[in-house]
């Protein structure tokens, strides 16, 4: 008989979600909900197909082989499933002047949960100008500052696992994934830089046009002597400011359709 196929050394319960208590049940929907979500043909997630893989992998090993993987993961995360395994075994009851009690849980502290949303830079400017992102799942806002564009995991208190028998619950880690660059625009510090393209018969000086850029609508002369290598700037339509930061600005270049 061949041994099972698995990494011993992968949490396959943190790759569901779930908890290393969770019955059949709950790791079957949990894999049908991720399954959904992460599937290549209808998700548009970078990675989408990286991570149906985990998952599938997840949901086989914990459905053929789960006390077998158990074994081999708590002898490398020790401490961690020494209290686990100690919940897992059952408890002799206790005498008490009223007959018997039954022994307590341990409390075991709910996971954290950490997700990753992928952001254009159109829409992570429009997310600043609201201040906050809206979290479908948990049905709250956050509050969403320049802090986003610097690689920072938001932390929601509370927010993640539940608890069992008493235990904290995990935290909610929110990450965003910026596409900063595009064919026609960069973002350096709090600017942005990017080109636009105007018909020809508009790319005369003195003529005031009305140009779409990735923080809005805004108004830009064609100066004197303008030149297709030479950037126009925009002032404040850069990055948006908020508390700490200033506004940044805009440079575009203008070249014909």
């Amino acid at each position: 008989m061949q041994p099972p196929h698995y990494d011993a050394n992968i949490d396959y319960f943190a790759l569901l979600g779930i908890h290393p208590q969770a019955g059949e049940d709950v790791i079957k929907k949990a894999y049908r909900k991720m399954a959904r979500r992460y599937h290549p043909d209808v998700s548009t997630i970078h990675n989408a197909k990286e991570k149906f893989q985990e998952i599938a992998e997840a949901y086989e090993v914990l459905s053929k082989h789960r006390d077998a993987y158990w074994r081999d993961f708590c002898r490398r995360q020790s401490r961690f499933c020494q209290s686990m395994q100690a919940n897992r075994r059952p408890r002799p009851n206790r005498p008490t002047a009223g007959g018997f009690q039954s022994a307590r849980q341990e409390p075991i502290d709910g996971r954290d949960r950490e997700i990753t949303y992928p952001l254009t830079l159109r829409y992570a400017i429009r997310l600043l100008k609201l201040g906050y992102f809206y979290i479908p799942g948990l049905k709250v806002r956050m509050k969403f500052t320049r802090e986003a564009f610097m690689d920072k995991t938001f932390r929601l208190k509370g927010k993640g696992y539940k608890g069992l028998f008493g235990g904290r619950d995990g935290d909610y880690l929110v990450r965003f994934e910026l596409r900063l660059h595009s064919m026609n625009w960069r973002l350096e510090g709090s600017d942005l830089y990017g080109t636009i393209e105007v018909p020809k018969a508009l790319l005369v000086p003195g003529t005031e046009l009305t140009l779409q850029s990735p923080s809005g609508r805004m108004q830009v002369t064609v100066p004197e002597g303008y030149s297709p290598e030479d950037y126009i700037k925009v002032c404040d339509m850069g990055l948006p400011g908020d508390e700490r930061f200033q506004p940044g600005d805009l440079y575009a270049r203008l070249i014909a359709a």
